[in-house]
């Protein structure tokens, strides 16, 4: 029991490293106060550097594979090992060292997928491809996520894995919903609320969401 708690934990103190601010702050940026204001992968497209983001990508994937990674090296089962992944992705999207703001934990689900499922990963990146190639990447990935536990059902990969898989479903409902901050006062609620989920923004205009000042967010 305590050696599974530690897998946790660790798991945890592995998804804490907030990747994407520190890839801006060695520029010298804040990203929570330019853009989207999301301490993300995108974000740091958007307003860091292009080219920095395929490592920050890869090492929020690393996030979560090595979670899984070390609490199997530890002889823990999948149920263990899932649990440990979606707490690195449970402080990737609210970490406590960013006042529990956070990204929305995408690249670090990819990495627990890939850990626990790769037959579920597989399906997950079908579908995200699709949503890019429709120019409906919000509404991909999260279609995405969606799948993946049904396509690691389908593949007879346990429950503990399904399990795993529909918990990274929860977390990324939760946090597109409640996003990095409250709402406007005056934006009616059940828009918001559906901008949110379908779209991952309080407004459909993207480009708008990005160009607004951090202290309207």
């Amino acid at each position: 029991m305590l050696t599974a708690a530690a897998a946790v934990i660790a798991g945890y103190a592995i998804g804490c490293v907030p990747v994407a601010w520190l890839a801006g702050r060695a520029r010298g940026i804040d990203i929570r106060e330019r853009g989207s204001g999301n301490p993300g992968a995108s974000n740091v497209w958007q307003t860091v550097s292009r080219a920095l983001v395929v490592p920050v990508g890869l090492a929020q994937i690393g996030q979560g594979l090595a979670a899984v990674v070390v609490a199997r090296a530890i002889g823990q089962d999948v149920a263990v090992q899932a649990m440990a992944g979606v707490a690195a992705v449970l402080a990737n999207d609210w970490n406590p060292l960013l006042a529990f703001d956070g990204g929305r934990g995408v690249g670090a689900s990819i990495g627990v997928l890939l850990g626990l499922t790769p037959v579920a990963l597989g399906a997950f990146i079908v579908v995200a491809l699709a949503g890019v190639l429709a120019r409906a990447v919000p509404q991909g990935v999260l279609l995405a996520l969606a799948v993946a536990p049904l396509a690691a059902l389908a593949a007879g990969d346990g429950a503990a894995a399904v399990a795993g898989g529909a918990a990274l479903v929860a977390l990324a409902v939760v946090k597109r919903l409640l996003g990095n901050a409250a709402p406007d006062a005056s934006a009616p609620r059940p828009e918001v609320w559906r901008n949110r989920l379908l779209y991952d923004r309080d407004i459909r205009d993207r480009e708008a969401w990005v160009r607004r000042r951090a202290v309207d967010r």
